[in-house]
């Protein structure tokens, strides 16, 4: 079969397309909300002949121990996974396109010009909530089924469509797939890396330090200990140790990033009163987890940083700051940046943008690492778009129908077809 054909057939499809991807956005999938979504998914897959179709709402007692589960529900009642799997006529490799159907709020309606969940077409452009982050390729992973049926295309390897929930909270969706036994040669992971193909994902955990001081009248501040030039010290320590960090885990797929592996004070909370030396502060930090390092190993490396760098302060030394880790965090991982998927979707990339393309890391955490780690599938970050969690998010329609036919020539090169 001439790729030709598949990418005229898909041209056709333009306007199937941007329905799919309209009709995705127009569901509001805030965390517990992704049902209605999923049932349609479940819908058009099932419309192109999928093999079979498997949709289930997590158990936690079934993640509950596992060292990647994190989640702050009580349960996934409405937050169903999805799964569709399109069985190959043998003699190829299997591919699994993973994408999270859930996002994040909308925030502040004043600051969006568009209906976050309408999925609006204009000036050639779709807008609305997870059109980038990442609905916008789940519609042209249908296209490209729905051209390959019409074609009369066979794939010889599985291919199986994940549609998860919970990755902007912690990955429990990809770890129940994951636990579930869902696995493949590879995987595609389509954030949007604005065509940037990553074999390589940090990721990420927060903290919160608590930082004590002894509290005093400001007229007499010397008789105090200010929390705050404490927690000054404790930040001076976390900047040193960003830059231990980056010297350890030196990556040449991060070498055009500035700082690649970051560590954030993201929050700062402390004093009570201007004539009064502060005796509390509290600061919230997210830590980057480089690639090659593990998310336990990277909490006890900055926990021994702290303690290690505090005993030069007597004050510290007497009273160690507290730290506390809390709400999501997400694994690192990396496959090698010669791995035969990232040649695939290197040489399919040329074939439909003219630009050159780029191998990097990403510099935010992601479902690769369950993928690579924890179901024994090489995964690859790589999508259309590069808005994500702001107002007006959009996917250019272009680029839309340029991954859907650098979909299907990775799909094509990867999974093999039938002559």
């Amino acid at each position: 079969m001439n790729k030709t054909a598949v990418y005229n057939k898909i041209e056709e499809l333009k306007e199937d397309i941007v329905d799919y991807a309209c009709n995705i956005v127009s569901f509001p999938t805030l965390s517990g909300q992704e049902k209605e979504a999923q049932e349609y998914l479940k819908e058009e897959l099932e419309k192109l002949q999928f093999d079979s179709t498997e949709m289930w709402e997590p158990q936690i007692s079934e993640l509950k121990g596992h060292k990647a589960f994190i989640t702050k529900r009580d349960d996934f009642q409405n937050s169903p996974n999805l799964v569709g799997t399109l069985k190959g006529q043998g003699g190829g490799r299997s591919l699994i396109f993973n994408s999270h159907i859930d996002v994040v709020p909308e925030g502040d309606l004043s600051e969006w010009e568009f209906e976050p969940f309408h999925g609006i077409v204009d000036n050639g452009n779709i807008y609305g909530r997870g059109i980038s982050d990442m609905k916008g390729t789940d519609a042209a992973f249908l296209g490209v089924i729905k051209a390959f049926k019409e074609l009369g295309i066979e794939v010889k390897g599985d291919l199986m469509f994940q549609s998860v929930i919970e990755e902007e909270t912690g990955s429990a969706g990809s770890l129940s797939c994951a636990l579930k036994g869902y696995s493949a040669d590879a995987a595609i992971i389509p954030e949007p890396t604005n065509f940037a193909i990553c074999p390589a994902q940090q990721g990420a955990a927060w903290s919160r330090i608590k930082v004590k001081g002894k509290s005093a009248h400001a007229g007499q501040r010397y008789k105090g200990v200010s929390a705050i030039k404490k927690t000054y010290k404790i930040i001076s320590y976390l900047e040193k140790l960003e830059d231990k960090k980056n010297e350890l885990f030196k990556n040449p797929l991060y070498k055009d990033n500035e700082i690649p592996f970051t560590i954030n004070i993201g929050t700062i909370k402390g004093g009570e009163w201007p004539s009064s030396v502060p005796e509390n502060v509290e600061i919230e930090v997210r830590m980057a987890i480089p690639p090659g390092e593990e998310v336990k190993e990277a909490k006890s490396f900055m926990e021994d940083w702290i303690r290690e760098a505090s005993q030069k302060d007597k004050w510290l030394k007497e009273n160690p700051a507290q730290i506390e880790w809390f709400g999501a965090f997400w694994g690192s991982a990396q496959i090698p940046a010669d791995h035969e998927l990232v040649t695939v979707s290197k040489n399919s990339f040329s074939e439909i943008r003219e630009e050159k393309n780029r191998v990097i890391g990403t510099p935010w955490g992601t479902d690769a690492h369950i993928l690579t780690k924890y179901a024994d599938t090489p995964a690859l970050v790589f999508g259309p778009g590069e808005t994500a969690h702001c107002p007006d998010e959009y996917i250019p329609i272009k680029d839309l129908m340029d991954y859907t036919k650098i979909l299907a020539s990775i799909i094509i090169d990867w999974c093999g077809i039938k002559n």
